[in-house]
Protein backbone atom coordinates (compact mmCIF):
# COMPACT_ATOMS: atom_id res chain seq x y z
CA UNK A 1 0.00 0.00 0.00
CA UNK A 2 3.01 2.30 0.60
CA UNK A 3 3.77 2.49 -2.81
CA UNK A 4 -0.14 3.17 -3.94
CA UNK A 5 0.75 6.51 -1.44
CA UNK A 6 3.94 6.90 -3.06
CA UNK A 7 2.89 6.63 -6.22
CA UNK A 8 -0.49 9.48 -5.53
CA UNK A 9 2.21 11.85 -4.02
CA UNK A 10 4.51 11.36 -6.93
CA UNK A 11 1.65 11.94 -9.37
CA UNK A 12 0.29 14.91 -7.83
CA UNK A 13 4.11 16.11 -7.71
CA UNK A 14 3.97 15.47 -11.33
CA UNK A 15 1.17 17.21 -11.79
CA UNK A 16 1.77 20.58 -9.46
CA UNK A 17 4.77 20.84 -11.78
CA UNK A 18 3.23 20.34 -15.00
CA UNK A 19 0.73 22.97 -14.24
CA UNK A 20 3.53 25.24 -13.19
CA UNK A 21 5.08 24.83 -16.12
CA UNK A 22 2.13 24.97 -18.18
CA UNK A 23 1.24 28.33 -16.39
CA UNK A 24 4.88 29.90 -16.81
CA UNK A 25 4.58 28.93 -20.61
CA UNK A 26 1.62 30.62 -21.16
CA UNK A 27 2.59 33.63 -19.56
CA UNK A 28 5.48 33.91 -21.05
CA UNK A 29 4.53 33.04 -24.51
CA UNK A 30 2.03 36.72 -23.89
CA UNK A 31 4.84 38.48 -22.46
CA UNK A 32 6.90 37.70 -25.59
CA UNK A 33 4.04 38.18 -28.10
CA UNK A 34 3.73 42.06 -26.11
CA UNK A 35 7.74 41.99 -26.88
CA UNK A 36 7.58 41.27 -30.52
CA UNK A 37 4.36 43.88 -30.84
CA UNK A 38 7.26 46.05 -29.47
CA UNK A 39 9.96 45.43 -31.59
CA UNK A 40 7.34 45.29 -34.16
CA UNK A 41 6.27 48.71 -34.04
CA UNK A 42 10.08 50.22 -33.67
CA UNK A 43 10.85 48.25 -36.94
CA UNK A 44 8.49 50.15 -38.67
CA UNK A 45 9.14 54.08 -37.09
CA UNK A 46 13.10 52.77 -38.04
CA UNK A 47 12.22 52.00 -41.57
CA UNK A 48 10.27 54.82 -42.08
CA UNK A 49 13.34 56.56 -40.47
CA UNK A 50 15.67 55.45 -42.60
CA UNK A 51 13.39 56.09 -45.88
CA UNK A 52 13.54 59.85 -44.35
CA UNK A 53 17.25 59.91 -44.16
CA UNK A 54 17.29 58.62 -47.91
CA UNK A 55 14.87 61.75 -48.93
CA UNK A 56 17.14 63.98 -46.74
CA UNK A 57 20.28 62.52 -48.52
CA UNK A 58 18.90 62.81 -52.43
CA UNK A 59 17.71 66.46 -51.43
CA UNK A 60 20.75 67.52 -49.88
CA UNK A 61 23.53 65.29 -52.82
CA UNK A 62 21.03 67.93 -55.02
CA UNK A 63 21.13 70.84 -53.33
CA UNK A 64 25.66 70.34 -53.24
CA UNK A 65 24.97 69.71 -57.55
CA UNK A 66 22.73 73.06 -57.69
CA UNK A 67 25.11 74.92 -55.73
CA UNK A 68 28.13 73.71 -57.33
CA UNK A 69 26.62 74.33 -60.57
CA UNK A 70 25.67 77.46 -60.36
CA UNK A 71 28.96 78.83 -58.91
CA UNK A 72 30.73 77.10 -61.79
CA UNK A 73 28.18 79.00 -63.97
CA UNK A 74 28.63 82.34 -62.53
CA UNK A 75 32.82 82.03 -62.27
CA UNK A 76 32.96 81.36 -66.12
CA UNK A 77 30.36 83.60 -67.75
CA UNK A 78 32.74 85.99 -65.47
CA UNK A 79 36.17 84.62 -67.35
CA UNK A 80 37.62 83.34 -64.27
CA UNK A 81 38.73 79.86 -65.41
CA UNK A 82 42.56 80.04 -67.22
CA UNK A 83 43.89 77.37 -69.56
CA UNK A 84 45.97 75.74 -66.80
CA UNK A 85 43.10 75.23 -64.80
CA UNK A 86 41.01 73.84 -67.64
CA UNK A 87 44.62 71.44 -68.64
CA UNK A 88 44.08 70.58 -64.63
CA UNK A 89 40.24 69.37 -64.68
CA UNK A 90 41.13 67.66 -68.07
CA UNK A 91 44.09 65.61 -66.07
CA UNK A 92 42.45 64.89 -62.99
CA UNK A 93 39.13 63.72 -65.08
CA UNK A 94 41.55 61.13 -66.86
CA UNK A 95 43.35 60.01 -63.90
CA UNK A 96 39.97 59.07 -62.21
CA UNK A 97 38.75 57.38 -65.45
CA UNK A 98 41.87 55.54 -65.79
CA UNK A 99 42.27 54.08 -62.65
CA UNK A 100 38.42 53.18 -62.79
CA UNK A 101 38.87 51.94 -66.12
CA UNK A 102 40.84 49.06 -64.68
CA UNK A 103 38.59 47.71 -62.74
CA UNK A 104 35.10 45.98 -63.29
CA UNK A 105 33.02 48.37 -61.18
CA UNK A 106 31.96 51.06 -61.29
CA UNK A 107 32.57 51.98 -64.29
CA UNK A 108 32.55 49.45 -67.02
CA UNK A 109 35.84 49.42 -69.72
CA UNK A 110 33.13 50.87 -72.13
CA UNK A 111 32.25 53.80 -70.23
CA UNK A 112 35.56 54.73 -68.95
CA UNK A 113 36.62 54.46 -72.41
CA UNK A 114 34.56 57.02 -73.38
CA UNK A 115 35.25 59.34 -70.83
CA UNK A 116 38.96 59.39 -71.62
CA UNK A 117 37.40 59.74 -75.36
CA UNK A 118 35.58 63.32 -74.40
CA UNK A 119 38.85 64.11 -72.69
CA UNK A 120 41.23 63.48 -75.67
CA UNK A 121 38.78 65.50 -77.32
CA UNK A 122 38.71 68.46 -74.82
CA UNK A 123 42.57 68.40 -75.04
CA UNK A 124 43.05 68.57 -78.67
CA UNK A 125 40.29 70.12 -80.28
CA UNK A 126 39.20 73.95 -80.07
CA UNK A 127 35.78 74.29 -78.13
CA UNK A 128 33.66 74.99 -81.47
CA UNK A 129 34.73 71.56 -82.48
CA UNK A 130 34.17 69.77 -79.16
CA UNK A 131 30.68 68.03 -79.20
CA UNK A 132 29.22 68.99 -76.03
CA UNK A 133 26.41 66.13 -76.72
CA UNK A 134 29.28 63.81 -76.42
CA UNK A 135 30.15 65.46 -72.80
CA UNK A 136 26.83 65.65 -71.33
CA UNK A 137 26.92 61.53 -72.18
CA UNK A 138 30.19 61.75 -69.93
CA UNK A 139 28.82 63.94 -67.16
CA UNK A 140 25.44 61.22 -67.27
CA UNK A 141 27.76 58.45 -66.87
CA UNK A 142 29.74 60.06 -63.79
CA UNK A 143 26.11 61.26 -62.10
CA UNK A 144 25.04 57.64 -62.07
CA UNK A 145 28.26 56.38 -60.51
CA UNK A 146 27.72 59.09 -58.11
CA UNK A 147 24.12 58.32 -57.33
CA UNK A 148 24.58 54.61 -57.52
CA UNK A 149 27.55 54.41 -55.13
CA UNK A 150 28.05 57.90 -53.56
CA UNK A 151 31.63 57.56 -54.17
CA UNK A 152 34.21 60.41 -53.71
CA UNK A 153 36.15 60.04 -57.10
CA UNK A 154 32.42 59.75 -58.88
CA UNK A 155 31.53 62.93 -57.01
CA UNK A 156 34.90 64.82 -58.35
CA UNK A 157 34.47 63.36 -62.16
CA UNK A 158 30.99 65.11 -62.48
CA UNK A 159 32.33 68.25 -60.90
CA UNK A 160 35.40 68.17 -63.17
CA UNK A 161 33.31 66.93 -66.02
CA UNK A 162 30.71 69.88 -65.51
CA UNK A 163 33.38 72.70 -64.88
CA UNK A 164 35.29 71.55 -68.28
CA UNK A 165 31.41 72.15 -69.87
CA UNK A 166 30.83 75.11 -68.47
CA UNK A 167 34.53 76.43 -69.45
CA UNK A 168 33.79 75.07 -72.83
CA UNK A 169 30.46 76.74 -73.50
CA UNK A 170 32.13 80.14 -72.02
CA UNK A 171 34.83 79.53 -74.74
CA UNK A 172 32.39 78.85 -77.97
CA UNK A 173 30.38 82.10 -76.76
CA UNK A 174 27.31 79.82 -75.83
CA UNK A 175 27.23 80.78 -72.03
Amino acid sequence: MMSVELLVGFASTIAAIVASTATLGYWLGRRFERIEEKLKAHDEKFEHLEERFEKLEGKMTGLVLAIHSHLVDFMALKGLFTEEERSYLVREAERISRVYSLRANPLSPEEAQFILEVLRELREKPAKEIDISKLDKALEIADKWFKREGAYEAAKLWINLYTLRVITLKERGEL
